[in-house]
């Protein structure tokens, strides 16, 4: 099941940031042909988004890093008012259906009403801004199909991509294992299962029964995939190294305690060959047109607009743009 939060931090990373235009005495952050974002909106969007990581906003480092994070916000509320001036002098319309047709798309997602309003609450959004959001998402995509056009990927883009890029279709060999973990002091009872285990009992049952690992304990034992740049601890990889697929190890002590190790699955390493990821790298060369095509044209219409920063400090300093 899909779960609350992430389904509406994925339309916040994917939409950029628009604020409503200020209204009254208001203090103004900025301005874009005309069109404002007010501060309090611009704080709005910089505590929703706070939130997510506040430890890394605290003391007077997390000051300074905060500063920075609301200049960037603020470049991005720009660029989405620039896009979105852009695409109506092309034409490009959303229509009010078009966005409930996405917003019930969304709901659909989440097991009822009440989930999808306790999950708009917990990211701290209204469900206008969400329908703003969903229609600057809609507008961006439509604009960039434009400046793409329909110029396909063809095999000798792939091949390039391919050979440029081998590294990054290199698999790295990693190893599926599970484990059970007993108390430094407890090497009887880890003696004892490991016999068990030898004469036949289920390893996923005596994992739930006895391990003292919490998380993988409720899980059967299982560790899920080694990640090659995170080793487990000296001690257990080296004993995890030297087991085959299926293979029981010995008892394994460890700062934690007394551990046995089965060995679930290996992936060797190896190079996928091209037929394998050429769908991957379609993909990833659309992609990177498309930005470099909404970046030309950000690049384009910011030369021809008239943007002002009105709060001196969220003017970013030349030397860092």
């Amino acid at each position: 099941m899909m779960t609350l939060r992430p389904v509406l931090v994925a339309v916040l990373a994917v939409a950029l940031l628009a604020g409503p235009a200020a209204c009254g005495s208001e203090e103004i952050a900025a301005r874009v042909n005309g069109e404002e974002i007010s501060a309090s909106e611009l704080d709005a969007q910089a505590e929703r988004l706070v939130q997510q990581s506040p430890q890394m906003f605290e003391g007077p480092e997390g000051e300074a890093r905060l500063l920075d994070f609301k200049r960037r916000l603020l470049e991005s509320m720009i660029d989405n008012i620039l896009v979105r001036q852009g695409a109506e002098e092309r034409g490009i319309v959303v229509t009010d259906e078009e966005i409930d047709a996405q917003l019930e798309e969304l709901k659909a997602s989440f097991p009822s009403e009440d989930d999808f309003e306790i999950a708009l609450a917990d990211a701290n959004i209204t469900l206008d801004a969400l329908r703003q959001q969903i229609h600057d998402q809609l507008v961006t995509q439509r604009l960039m199909e434009e400046l793409v056009g329909s110029d396909l990927v063809t095999k000798s883009d792939i091949d390039a991509y391919y050979e440029d890029h081998r590294e990054d279709f290199s698999q790295h060999a990693t190893t599926r294992a599970s484990h059970i973990l007993f108390d430094p002091d407890d090497k009887e009872t880890a003696e004892e299962v490991l016999a068990e285990i030898k004469a036949g009992a289920d390893f996923a049952e005596l994992a739930e029964k006895h391990s003292k690992d919490p998380v993988s304990g409720a899980q059967g034992g299982d560790l899920g995939w080694s990640d090659p740049q995170q080793p487990f601890v000296p001690e257990f990889q080296a004993a995890l190294d030297e087991l085959e697929v299926g293979e029981i190890s010995e008892l394994v002590e460890t700062e934690f305690g007394w551990h046995i190790i089965i060995v679930e699955d290996k992936i060797e390493e190896r190079q996928q060959p091209l037929d394998e990821v050429s769908s991957q790298i379609e993909q990833l060369i659309l992609q990177e047109r498309n930005i470099d095509a909404l970046q030309s044209f950000l690049d384009e219409i910011r030369e021809r607009s008239e943007i002002e920063i009105l709060i001196e400090e969220l003017k970013i300093p030349e030397d860092e743009e």
